[in-house]
């Protein structure tokens, strides 16, 4: 694509600009004028800061665990103060992640510290959620799996793992499925990861991985 631009000059000549040229003007204008419609006071030359980083309190204990998210395994090193989790770092000397965290591995201490997190059992009455104790919860909860059990038996239940589940975790969810009497249950990553592999099996071929 070429622009034509034309010269009011007696004998007018066609001159062409090309894209390349035509854009790298462009760019040099719209600079410009968003520079003139900035205000002054919010340009100022950068300074580096003399302050030096907050000491940690000698009452802080570093303690080397493991993130829970998946089977991984990555290594994490938890800040503990007062026997509280106030800070994590991802463990740089550990095989697997060396010093790196996913997304989900980065919040794991959000889990049991969380502001978000929910600390008691809710149950939703006339359109609101409502607090109720542990003992209410576990009794409702309770009752109504043994009338469906009743009703529909043991494999109208279907029991879904989580993975946030360690390993011991995970043991007692498959016991518990078999004393209730059902072979139904499965793993959130079986759902979860089944779009991942049709992913990588176009991107990468199956077989493949997507960690390093």
């Amino acid at each position: 694509m070429k622009l034509v631009k034309k010269q009011a000059t007696s004998g007018s000549r066609n001159h062409t600009i090309d894209r390349r040229t035509f854009i790298k003007y462009s760019g040099v204008a719209a600079g410009g004028v968003a520079a003139t419609a900035l205000p002054l006071s919010m340009m100022r030359k950068a300074q580096a800061t003399t302050e030096s980083a907050p000491e940690i309190g000698t009452n802080v204990e570093q303690k080397r665990t493991i993130c829970t998210h998946c089977s991984v395994g990555c290594g994490v090193y938890a800040e503990v103060q007062n026997g509280v989790w106030t800070g994590q770092e991802p463990a740089f000397d550990h095989p697997f992640n060396r010093g790196a965290h996913c997304a989900k591995g980065a919040s794991v201490r959000e889990h049991g510290h969380g502001e978000r997190r929910l600390k008691y059992p809710t149950k939703l009455v006339n359109g609101e959620w409502k607090r109720i104790s542990w003992e209410e919860a576990i009794n409702e909860v309770g009752d109504k799996m043994l009338e469906i059990r009743e009703q529909s038996g043991p494999d109208s239940v279907y029991w879904l793992g989580s993975a946030k589940h360690n390993n011991e975790q995970a043991y007692l969810f498959r016991k518990f499925a078999a004393m209730w009497g059902t072979n139904n249950v499965d793993h959130q990553a079986r759902i979860c990861h089944s779009t991942t592999v049709a992913g990588v099996a176009n991107t990468w071929g199956y077989g493949a991985m997507t960690n390093p």
